[in-house]
């Protein structure tokens, strides 16, 4: 047993314990700090490491840090060397000040350095207050105890996880993890009826691992304590947890806010950053010369809930279940939270083009109603105007008709001297009737001419030779040309001009302008002559020009002529070649109009070949 004792002194002074030193700053007023940790160098030194870093921000460049770790400060090992060491390390001017961050190096202090430096004040810190006896602190100590509520613990995971009928504690087996053994059975003894209690302080965090992942159905896990003492165990604490977690078939807990965000469901849990805060606060009163007697600061508790929105959702735990006031952290942003902004711009912009969209179709709608009121009363105006030019050719219209009637009567005349001769000439019967049929066609041909020119018809679109359609109209205008002694003459293409639209309209376009034409050269001295042309332009479509030996039109700008009421006639109403334009473009064409060098003038218009004779 002896050298056993020997070999563990050595090692604990050569191995296990380690004095580090940090400067800050070189200086004369330099506070020299001795920090005594009861873990190991990276187990559980968040918390130092954060208390440092407050103490140089409140006391720049004034600091000089030496830290110590009790790894063996639960063995039954003499402390000893650790003493000697430290000493050694102090023999020209003790420390100003003395941190002892957890009750094994806070026993340490009291036990160990009191008698080396009685003077010096100390901070116990990180430490339960029940672990601090008011009748073993001197008059230099000062103290920021935790208040660690097992039963609130409890109540947390059982509002939580109401189904919980166990709950199984990760705790070591040391003598300190013994004595929150107790606590944890004393402090949960209101509970016994609604749960039992498992403790996992295995010889070895390999057998730790595999018990929470063998859990009963309904269980919850309490992360009490992780000391490095036990085998197997990580060296560094968030690595513990992050192996817990992945091991666990059950909803993890804790009291400490370290480990919020590392794989425990949360609950009341004591603040790293207060309890930082807080003893950084009372040490730098305590370097200023205050007393720690007059430095002993009342527990910091459990602070309000606080919950891990990602286990929440692992563990499917309805956040109504949760204590009210709890704070959800690690919350993962709906689509709607990340980017609501952008949802609402486009929800706005979508309505603003739907009512866009909404208006333009509105627009178009009644467009198109006023398109087709606008047809039909250019339709009926066209109608108009064809019966205006039927009334202008109703004396070459009589004459038409009565020249095949006579001819008729005068036939049916002779026929019937013939039949009452005594011997009928058979042949030159049969020649009579022949004619009569002839006049009866010729008689039919200028009715149904004049039938379908006066015809109020829905526009029919439909194939249409331009050619055909001139010699028609012609034909229909003769006898008016004739009696006012105008020469017609046709120079029309060799090829058809089939074009795509309705023949009616087409015909009156033709009708008109060769009737502006013969009221143009009518009563003049000298030749009167309408020239009908056609022909096929290089773009593919048909022209027709209509050109007459007259005057000429004196107004200018000349396309005046195709606005509606503007008129050259006395008595005209202007509104032949303004519909004329209107139907033309309705077709796809358009029409002009020029006055001749050598006199007169021509309106030509164009319409496109349907596509096959185009192509």
């Amino acid at each position: 047993m002896g050298r056993m004792r020997i070999v563990r002194a050595t090692l604990h002074v050569a191995v296990l314990l380690g004095l580090t030193v940090t400067t800050t700053a070189g200086a004369a007023d330099v506070k020299r700090v001795l920090t005594l940790h009861s873990s190991g160098p990276d187990f559980g030194d968040a918390y130092a490491k954060d208390l440092r870093a407050e103490l140089d921000r409140e006391l720049p460049g004034r600091i000089q840090f030496y830290e110590s770790w009790l790894v063996a400060a639960r063995s039954p090992a003499t402390d000893a060397p650790l003493v000697n060491y430290l000493r050694a390390s102090f023999a020209d001017q003790p420390p100003d000040l003395i941190i002892a961050i957890g009750a094994p190096a806070a026993s340490f202090v009291r036990q160990d350095l009191r008698p080396l430096y009685p003077s010096t004040p100390a901070l116990l810190t990180q430490m339960d207050q029940r672990r601090i006896a008011p009748w073993s602190l001197t008059p230099n100590d000062a103290s920021v105890p935790l208040a660690i509520s097992l039963p609130i613990v409890a109540e947390n995971i059982l509002r939580v996880l109401p189904q919980t009928t166990h709950i199984a504690v990760v705790i070591g087996n040391s003598p300190l993890e013994r004595y929150w053994m107790g606590q944890i059975r004393e402090s949960w003894q209101p509970f016994k009826d609604r749960v039992s209690l498992i403790f996992l302080s295995e010889p070895s965090f390999d057998g730790v691992l595999k018990r929470v992942a063998t859990l009963p159905r309904d269980s919850a896990i309490f992360v009490a304590l992780l000391t490095p003492e036990m085998p197997g165990i990580p060296r560094d604490e968030q690595a513990t947890i992050a192996k817990l977690h992945q091991a666990a078939n059950a909803p993890m807990f804790s009291y400490m806010d370290a480990y919020l965000g590392s794989g425990i469901v949360g609950g009341p849990m004591i603040s790293g950053q207060e309890l930082t805060h807080t003893a950084a606060t009372v040490a730098v009163r305590l370097l200023r010369g205050e007393r720690g007697q007059d430095l002993r600061l009342a527990p910091i508790g459990l602070g309000n809930p606080q919950f891990d929105w990602r286990e929440l959702r692992r563990w499917q735990i309805d956040v109504a279940q949760l204590p009210p006031g709890s704070v959800i952290r690690f919350r993962q942003p709906s689509v709607w939270e990340r980017f609501h902004q952008q949802i609402l711009s486009a929800i706005a912009l979508i309505l603003f083009q739907a009512t866009l969209i909404a208006a333009l179709l509105h627009e178009r709608r009644r467009r198109r109603l006023a398109e087709i009121q606008a047809h039909q009363r250019i339709t009926e105006l066209a109608h108009m105007n064809r019966q205006a030019a039927v009334g202008e050719l109703s004396a070459s219209l009589a004459h038409e008709l009565s020249q095949p009637l006579t001819a008729i009567q005068s036939n049916a005349e002779a026929a019937r001297l013939i039949l009452g001769s005594a011997r009928p000439d058979l042949a030159e019967l049969g020649e009579i009737l022949d004619d009569i049929e002839r006049d009866q066609e010729r008689a039919g041909e200028v009715i149904r001419r004049l039938r379908q020119l006066l015809a109020k018809t829905p526009l029919k679109i439909e194939i249409v030779d331009l050619n055909q359609l001139i010699r028609e109209v012609l034909a229909f205008v003769s006898a008016q040309a004739l009696a006012h002694r105008v020469t017609l003459h046709p120079s029309l293409s060799a090829r058809p001009l089939p074009v795509s639209g309705d023949r009616t309209q087409l015909q009156q376009i033709v009708l008109n302008l060769v009737m502006n034409g013969i009221e143009a050269v009518a009563g003049r001295e000298g030749e009167r002559r309408i020239t009908v042309r056609s022909a096929l332009t290089e773009d593919r479509c048909a022209i027709v020009g209509v050109a007459d030996s007259g005057p000429g039109i004196l107004v200018s700008p000349l396309q005046l002529i195709f606005e509606p009421s503007f008129s050259t006639k006395k008595a005209g109403l202007g509104m032949g070649l303004a519909i004329s334009r209107t139907i033309i473009e309705r077709h796809g064409g358009r029409i002009w109009v020029e006055n001749q060098e050598s006199g007169g003038a021509i309106v030509r218009f164009s319409v496109p070949l349907v596509a096959r004779e185009a192509a």
